[in-house]
């Protein structure tokens, strides 16, 4: 069905709704507006609502972009309207765009009774996060830990949650529905160390030493992988039917289950360590002595050019992509120690930012909206086009080893399991 056929069918059900509540049918009791209207606090392609609630009363939000005289009486003929269903405060509303404002009000009704006022039409513009950070939860494991996330649909409210795994040394699994809330343990089978986890072609997979690879469903009953090659590993990612796994020595490893993997077909002699891999277009893997490398397929991997080389060890890689008038465009970005930063428009040919805006050593980096780098010393760097950085010192300034984009929002993993988020 056309997006506009669905769009007018949606706008259609919500006015009916709206005539129905006006109308009544349900309780004759037409509540008041929530006191003091609604609050709203901006985030990363998303906004916070919040409110005073009434116990009986259902909530309804209306929103629509650059419409800063949005009211109940022109909302439907608004062009990008949009609405929320039965809402509880705080309501997070996602999938804005960054940069443009939104004007949100809030009716109620109860039981099915008639519509109340419209609170004040308030407006608010979404930002790029990585500027103000908090921490909100630490896992006390004393080392580095890694995270992965899935997000859910909750049938029962019809809103999104998330999963997220955080892994450690020595086997360690956590997990939660809440970065900042209660997490729980969970039996990993394993007692060697974690080095990555990941949420990839449906199912949790965390690997590290001795080549051990575990997977799981559900996060909870874990299930260890078949593979031969006892290097240690790194790192893994998905282009969603095939799962590539990095690790020391040049080691490369393929999956379409996360059950059983085996050796990539070709990887240049003489590899060092590799530390991370990433897909977009193409995969990209990264590693010691400024190691990268680059494979159509993930199978057969060949050297990409660098210049000038580096030396230094690269510890992360991301890519950000742009679409325009139908023709996607990418760059690729790996950062490591001494702060270094090489930089890619095709993934093969690669620059060395000289100067680099840091010389802390950049242990991670995401890429989605813009690139952000993190790494030792509370050091946080972010860019729209990965050549222009703007820098960020941590009070305290400790070491950020591991970072996550979900949910709308940066989180980073200090070295000893404290976690900062940043919306």
């Amino acid at each position: 069905m056309p997006l506009h056929t669905i769009r007018v069918s949606l706008l259609a059900l919500a006015t009916a709704l709206i005539l129905a509540a006006c109308g009544g049918g349900g309780d004759s009791t037409k509540p008041e507006p929530p006191v003091g209207g609604i609050t709203i606090v901006e985030g990363d392609s998303q906004a916070t609502l919040t409110w005073v609630e009434t116990p009986g009363v259902e909530y309804w939000i209306f929103a629509a972009p650059n419409s800063p005289n949005l009211t109940l009486s022109n909302w439907l003929a608004t062009s990008g309207s949009t609405y929320r269903l039965k809402v509880t405060s705080p309501y997070v509303v996602t999938g804005l765009t960054n940069g443009t404002p939104y004007s949100f009000f809030l009716t109620g009704r109860i039981n099915k009774g008639p519509g109340s006022d419209a609170t004040p039409t308030k407006t608010a513009t979404p930002r790029l996060a990585g500027v103000t950070w908090e921490t909100v939860a630490s896992l006390s494991t004393a080392s580095k830990t890694n995270l992965a996330s899935v997000a859910y649909l909750d049938t029962s409210t019809n809103i999104y949650g998330y999963k997220y795994v955080g892994a450690s040394t020595g086997g360690r699994l956590l997990t939660t529905s809440q970065i900042g809330g209660t997490w729980t343990a969970a039996v990993s089978n394993i007692t060697t160390d974690i080095n990555a986890v990941e949420y990839l072609i449906s199912k949790f997979v965390a690997l590290g030493a001795a080549g051990k690879i575990i997977s799981s469903a559900d996060s909870t009953s874990w299930t260890l992988s078949t593979n031969t090659n006892t290097e240690n590993l790194n790192a893994l990612t998905s282009n969603g039917t095939l799962m590539v796994a990095v690790g020391d020595n040049g080691t490369i490893l393929t999956s379409t289950d996360a059950s059983k993997w085996t050796a990539a077909t070709s990887v240049p002699a003489g590899t060092p360590h590799l530390y991370s891999v990433s897909y977009s277009n193409k995969w990209i893997a990264v590693g010691a002595n400024g190691t990268l490398l680059k494979s159509d397929d993930g199978q057969t991997w060949t050297t990409a050019v660098q210049t000038p080389a580096t030396s230094n060890h690269l510890r992360a890689i991301a890519t950000t992509s742009t679409n325009l008038n139908g023709v996607t465009t990418y760059t690729y970005l790996a950062v490591g120690d001494n702060g270094t930063i090489v930089r890619s428009i095709n993934g093969t040919d690669w620059t060395v930012q000289s100067p680099s805006p840091t010389s802390a050593n950049l242990n991670a980096v995401a890429g989605v909206n813009q690139f952000l780098a993190v790494g030792n010393s509370g050091v946080i760097l972010t860019s729209t086009d990965g050549l222009i950085w703007t820098s960020q010192t941590l009070n305290p300034a400790v070491n950020l080893k591991t970072l996550l984009r979900a949910d709308n929002q940066y989180i980073a993993v200090t070295d000893t399991g404290v976690i900062y988020t940043s919306k």
